[in-house]
């Protein structure tokens, strides 16, 4: 949202003295810039999204090499339980 503060000390100019109108722009063009540093704290970048994205990535590829050491081991558990008990029935 864009706000003309010229065309807001032209109406005020209209019904207040120049210091008043000037003092009320200078407060309302304070006021927006205040709010706009406040959601540009908010608002997420480019970079902040490739960043995000790259970071992402990296927890993928993590979580998979994680996967696989994880079933890794439970088919080498598994097949020595297996073993185990066939050992322990047919011997």
């Amino acid at each position: 949202m864009s706000v003309d503060t010229l065309k807001i000390y032209e109406i005020l100019s209209a019904d207040l003295s120049e210091t008043q109108a000037k003092a009320i722009t200078k407060a309302i063009n304070t006021a927006i810039e205040a709010d706009t540093e406040k959601k540009k704290e908010l608002l997420a970048t480019k970079e902040d999204i490739a960043n995000l994205k790259v970071e992402i990535a990296s927890i993928k590829a993590e979580l998979i090499k994680w996967m696989f050491i994880f079933w890794l081991g439970q088919i080498g558990m598994l097949s020595g339980i297996i073993f185990a008990m066939l050992k322990l029935y047919f011997i």
